[in-house]
């Protein structure tokens, strides 16, 4: 990085500051509404409102990326993005009422739908050495995902765990400003570049990723926020919820950095072994007391442990399928097909008294699964 143009440095440092808000809410959002959940009585229905409109809401943000095409349009994007992003950080640490909750969290999705797909896009167009800056990206959202939970322990034992938005808010204002400092000079230096070509897809294999994603992280999606949830309502103090929420990001930044030791040629075996876990994790749920700490505190890990292990394969087999002028939108879709699995299964799957029906959930893993095994491309 120290070769780069003082705009080039300020771009990369916005967009890892942005992934970092981000990624932060991510990790520590289901413990903050297993908390305000407890704190303002929220019942089960708007509770899980408020985990899976922001899923929609970020559905919705993706849409307007698949337009940045230019460099000058994926900056402007990205800090409208930012402040979307921003301002609901701020409603949802200041708001005392459910309305002004969902609006939060309504505009948070907003945000990170336009931002958080734009950022590989930004990297593969401003920087030559593609590979080590999206490296850079993959290890700094690792680290953080360990780290806001832990932040988030201490700010049980000191303030209301909500308190830890103002993290977010930092986060994601510095972002702003940094991509405000480089917009004109990172423009200038890539101004001719441009997503083109004509598309070569392999739909069978791109598809059958896209299935499998959206399975995945739906269940669990479903797990992550079920477990807090019927904790807090157990009585759990905040102390014990920002334990729980540390759990799965530990795990996942664990098995991360196994998996970047893991030659692509395993990818589809690696999405056969995360749905394995992810079925794993929903029987220990479904079949556990409620009052099973060490079991709660199992499937958080085994949670972490089959994101992390899916986390690479399904982007690296997503783009093996298509050309590169597609990547920007294999992006979108990647993280469209997670967040509609997580919307999905947080809205018809009962966390408080799951059933066996969550179980059979699984099943078009299957043919997914079988479809990814079929020999496609060689992934570079």
């Amino acid at each position: 990085m120290s070769q780069l143009p003082s705009g080039s440095k300020l771009l990369f440092l916005s967009v890892l500051s942005a992934a970092s808000a981000y990624t932060a809410d991510i990790s520590i959002f289901p413990i903050i509404l297993a908390s305000l959940s407890r704190e303002f009585g929220i019942n089960t229905a708007n509770s899980v409102l408020l985990a899976y409109s922001y899923n929609i809401a970020l559905i919705a943000g993706i849409v307007p990326s698949y337009f940045a095409r230019t460099p000058r349009v994926l900056l402007t994007l990205f800090r409208l993005g930012l402040v979307l992003f921003c301002a609901g950080a701020v409603l949802l640490f200041s708001s005392d009422t459910f309305s002004g909750l969902l609006s939060a969290r309504i505009l948070m999705g907003l945000g990170a739908g336009i931002f958080s797909p734009l950022i590989p896009s930004i990297i593969s167009v401003m920087y030559k050495e593609k590979t080590k800056y999206l490296s850079y990206w993959a290890t700094t959202t690792g680290a953080v995902c360990v780290i806001a939970p832990l932040a988030l322990m201490v700010a049980a034992q000191i303030f209301a765990l909500r308190s830890s938005v103002i993290l977010i808010v930092l986060l994601s204002i510095l972002a702003f400003f940094l991509a405000g400092k480089s917009i004109v000079t990172a423009s200038e230096r890539a101004s001719t570049t441009e997503v083109s070509g004509s598309p070569t897809i392999s739909w069978p294999g791109l598809l059958s990723v896209l299935v499998t994603v959206f399975v995945i992280y739906g269940q669990l999606t479903w797990l992550i926020y079920s477990i807090p949830l019927r904790a807090a309502h157990a009585g759990a103090s905040d102390t014990y919820l920002a334990l729980l929420g540390t759990l799965p990001w530990v795990s996942f930044t664990i098995v991360c950095y196994v998996m970047s030791r893991v030659a692509s040629i395993y990818f589809p075996q690696c999405l056969m072994v995360s749905a394995i876990l992810a079925g794993v994790g929903l029987i220990i749920f479904v079949n556990m007391p409620t009052d099973s700490t060490s079991s709660l505190f199992l499937v958080m890990f085994i949670a972490g442990a089959a994101m992390a292990v899916a986390n690479i394969p399904s982007t690296a087999l997503a783009f093996s399928y298509v050309d590169a002028s597609r990547f920007g939108l294999i992006s979108c879709l990647d993280i469209l097909a997670a967040r509609l699995g997580g919307a999905f299964y947080l809205s018809q799957f009962d966390w408080a008294s799951p059933g066996v029906e969550i179980l059979w959930s699984g099943i078009p893993l299957v043919l997914s699964l079988a479809f990814i095994l079929i020999p496609q491309r060689e992934l570079k």
